[in-house]
Parts: C-alpha cells; sequence; structure tokens
C-alpha cells in the first residue's frame, strides 16, 4: 500500500466522524481516498470512569494520488485548448498516465519535447507526496511505441558509424526515458561499444564510444 504520507492518528466517538476528521485533515476530496487502521476501540467504560475514544491511524492511499495528478494534468492541458480523456494507472510505485483526445500533436510537442516536459513536472509533483520514489510515464496514443522504434534506429546508425569511424558519436540531447532506450539498445545489440550520458539537464545526451576508447 502506498503511503503519501506519514500515518496520522486521529480520535472520535465513532469511525464515521473520525474519518471525516481525517478526510479534512488531508484535503482529500472523498473517504475513499484515505486508508486507515484501529488503534483503539472505542469504551463507554464504567459510569463513565474508564471512557476511551476510537483511535485511528489514517493516511492518503492510492486513489488519493490518482485523483490529485489527475487535477494536476487536467489544469495544465487546459492551456493546450485541447479535450483530453486521462486515464490513470498506479502498480509497485509505477505510475503511468495515459492520454486520450484529437489533435494532441501540441501536447505532444516537436520530438516529444511537451510530453516529456509534461511527464517530468508530473514526476517532481508526485514524488513530492510520496515517502518512496514512484516511477512516472506519460504517453499520448501510441506515441511511446513509435518513438521508441525511431530511437532504437537513431541509436544502430550511431552505433554503425562508431565502428565505422572508429570514433565516438554524439547524440542530441534527449530525456532521461530516451537515453535509457538508446543505452539498452546499444548494450544489447553492439556489446563492444560503450555508452555513457554526459552534461547536465536539460542537454544531457549520449555519447557513444568504441571499444578501445570505451568509457563507463
Amino acid at each position: 500500500m502506498l503511503k503519501l504520507q506519514g500515518a496520522t492518528k486521529f480520535e472520535g466517538t465513532d469511525l464515521e466522524s473520525v474519518l471525516e476528521i481525517a478526510k479534512t485533515n488531508f484535503n482529500a476530496s472523498c473517504i475513499d481516498e484515505i486508508s486507515y487502521k484501529i488503534i483503539q476501540e472505542p469504551s463507554k467504560g464504567f459510569l463513565g470512569i474508564g471512557k476511551k475514544p476510537l483511535i485511528i491511524e489514517a493516511y492518503p492511499n492510492e486513489k488519493y494520488l490518482i485523483n490529485r495528478v489527475k487535477n494536476f494534468l487536467k489544469n495544465i492541458l487546459s492551456y493546450f485548448e485541447e479535450d483530453v480523456d486521462i486515464n490513470i494507472n498506479y502498480h509497485n510505485k509505477n505510475l503511468k498516465v495515459f492520454l486520450e483526445g484529437e489533435n494532441l500533436g501540441k501536447v505532444i510537442g516537436k520530438q516529444g519535447r511537451n510530453l516529456g516536459a509534461l511527464q517530468h513536472l508530473t514526476m517532481i509533483y508526485v514524488n513530492r507526496m510520496t515517502d518512496t520514489k514512484c516511477d512516472v510515464k506519460l504517453d499520448v496514443g501510441d506515441y511511446r511505441k513509435n518513438r521508441k522504434k525511431n530511437l532504437e534506429l537513431i541509436a544502430d546508425n550511431a552505433a554503425k558509424k562508431a565502428i565505422m569511424t572508429n570514433d565516438k558519436v554524439e547524440l542530441a540531447p534527449m530525456f532521461s526515458f530516451e537515453r535509457k532506450i538508446i543505452h539498452k539498445y546499444i548494450n544489447y545489440n553492439y556489446p563492444r561499444l560503450r555508452t555513457v550520458s554526459m552534461g547536465l539537464e536539460p542537454y544531457r545526451k549520449v555519447v557513444i564510444y568504441p571499444s578501445k576508447n570505451g568509457h563507463n
């Protein structure tokens, strides 16, 4: 179970009222966004002596995260003036966002720059809410699938050039997820070559070295 914040204790006379207190405290939109466990059952005591309140330990859950991310993206995407359907899945510290709609070229941007920037912003937003790091991926239709094929073609051509010239080949700056595709493709298909990421974001790029100049 994902914990967005450290668990907080709440107490009251009954579960319904205590959950309402927790909901207000976390600014949740509904009770379903709160997970909890009962720490202490209420007790009326005897003649008022030994009376105990109900105590729970509660925290925002995955539904809270998904709804917050959806609202975050809706606010940003409203500037593109396009109708966008947002579907979000969360599993095992992986948040996958699928954007669907017509004419979403502006959302993707040239060579996926807008989509990559949007993914980066979403990752920062998500990881500010969580106790553990989450991986965030955004996709528009089949863009990621098609982009992966294009990046593998770029990697293949660059690898062949490094072998032919026996010299390093520098690729254009890319987002982290794009560089990972390049590294994986080269390491699997050209094990004699070496790849390294160089530079600072957002200008970080992959450099491919022939084996005799291999860098780690």
